[in-house]
């Protein structure tokens, strides 16, 4: 009975994750708020009761503390300058609010994929049914509303497109940096109901939907991360392909004819849609027939960037502070990780975080080759977890993956749930207490920001106002998040 009721408590980490993700996909969670921000305010909401649960339960908390001491020591300095840096780098600004809860938020996010590492450890395979599940049905409710929404507009003789697509998202591309995620875990689906014929036909279905999404939105972030690591893991691990090519490539297939058949539908119940013959209809136009050959001005934010860390390399520009010596509208990051450290930590904190990708890449593309020699059902799933961890971290050089909340979501989800399907490597020295306090002290931040994005609901409006002037909103913690244009009032307290 203690061992079911171990599994059955640490199914809660999942489900509470796996429930974010459904919920605030379909529906709109908190109607007084914008989109972005509600999920924000929730994802805080989740963030804080996952780790107060994982404090107070103690098998939780033994597992987490045994996750934590796998970290070798030169990851453990790495981590250790990297976050010192982040805060005494936000210290010096004149309000460090903003860049203390960016820091925190990074801290954080390491601790909970450790906790849900930690919780799949408890509950075995009955997490990754859990996982699986519900980013499915994630996946089912989007596609269905998408859906819905073209035979509304065949109804009503207006084509549904990009401008009214995905409306439980700030901005459509930030579901498509969800599906970078999802895409590659719902080919697992198969593996736990191999007998049943009907899974690996919704699967494939689902698939396609998906994929049919990716192609409406021009998701080209979407599609260069997803093929890249599908292919270099289809070559690294060869002999568990078999497990997850044929359902994406039929996925694949059946996202191309659901377009096409949108397309030709369009044309024959919407007469503006075509011009003499041709597809020139908004659905059309912000799609495949939208100008692909070029970067969305990426070009010139990484340029930003890079100048950014290098007029400033010790301790870079402050978190949250990216480019604010320009006299031009820009977002609220450069769309690149790595760059975004660079210019706001500084040239030593990127290096860290450079050290780091190596060290934990090294060893875990080398742990995925040894567990692809091995007959068991496990490889297979390493595999596919494998593509939807590479294929994140490439996106993540593209765009914001790792600052919206639901992203930094299915982040903690797929990271943990790596993590715990890796193998472990040599035994460490054992720091219980040392890693306790890394533990408490994530909880402690993750309250703290829970209190400070309440009470700054209040001040928010006058915080953004200079978002009228924008005209279009430039996500960071919030959805207008451009801090250094930030208004602190003498009538607001200031951080």
């Amino acid at each position: 009975m203690t061992l079911i009721r171990r599994e059955n408590l640490a199914l809660v980490i999942v489900g509470s994750l796996g429930l974010y993700l459904f919920v605030t996909s379909a529906f709109f969670a908190l109607d007084f708020l914008s989109v972005f921000d509600a999920k924000r305010i929730i994802q805080l909401a989740v963030f804080s009761f996952i780790l107060l649960f994982a404090v107070a339960w103690p098998p939780l908390r033994r597992a987490t503390v045994e996750q934590l001491n796998r970290l070798t020591t030169l990851q453990r300095v790495c981590l250790a300058v990297f976050f010192c840096i982040g805060i005494i780098s936000s210290l010096r600004l004149d309000y460090p609010a903003y860049a203390l809860v960016d820091v925190s938020m990074m801290y954080v996010l390491m601790i909970l994929i450790a906790i849900v590492a930690a919780s799949r450890s408890l509950a075995g395979e009955r997490f990754d049914r859990w996982a699986i599940v519900l980013l499915v049905a994630m996946g089912f409710a989007v596609a269905f509303q998408e859906l819905t929404g073209f035979a509304a507009g065949w109804a009503f003789g207006a084509e549904f497109s990009y401008e009214q697509a995905l409306i439980h998202f700030a901005h459509p591309r930030f579901y498509n940096q969800l599906q970078t995620w999802s895409i590659p875990v719902i080919a697992a689906l198969p593996l736990f109901y191999p007998a049943n014929r009907w899974v690996k036909v919704v699967c494939a279905l689902l698939l396609g939907l998906q994929w049919f999404i990716v192609i409406s939105m021009a998701a080209r972030g979407t599609v260069v991360s997803l093929v890249t690591a599908m292919v270099f893991i289809a070559l690294w691990m060869p002999s568990h392909r078999k497990y997850w090519v044929k359902y994406q490539v039929l996925g694949v297939l059946t996202g191309i004819a659901l377009y096409s058949s949108i397309l030709f539908l369009n044309g024959l119940l919407i007469p503006k849609a075509q011009t003499g013959g041709v597809q020139t209809g908004e659905f059309y136009s912000h799609s495949v027939g939208r100008p692909m050959v070029h970067t969305s001005g990426r070009s010139v934010m990484w340029r930003f960037a890079i100048e950014d860390g290098m007029n400033h390399p010790a301790l870079g520009t402050g978190p949250t502070l990216y480019a604010c010596d320009r006299n031009i509208i820009l977002p609220a990051h450069p769309h690149n990780f790595l760059l975004r450290i660079f210019a706001e930590w500084g040239a030593i904190a990127a290096l860290m975080v450079f050290i780091l990708a190596i060290s934990i890449g090294i060893h875990f593309l080398r742990n995925l080759k040894t567990e692809g020699t091995r007959c068991q059902t496990g490889p297979p799933l390493r595999a596919i977890l494998a593509t939807s961890l590479i294929a994140g971290i490439l996106h993540a050089c593209l765009s914001g993956l790792v600052i919206m909340p639901a992203s930094q979501v299915a982040l903690v989800l797929i990271g943990g749930w790596v993590v715990s399907l890796t193998e472990k490597s040599v035994p460490r020295k054992r720091q219980e207490s040392i890693m306790h306090v890394v533990l408490f002290a994530g909880t402690l931040f993750v309250l703290a920001q829970s209190t400070f994005a309440i009470t700054e609901l209040r001040t928010l409006p006058v915080r953004t106002s200079y978002s009228a002037d924008y005209g279009t909103m430039m996500p960071r913690f919030w959805q207008d998040g451009r801090v250094c244009e930030y208004v602190y009032s003498p009538s607001i307290p200031a951080e």
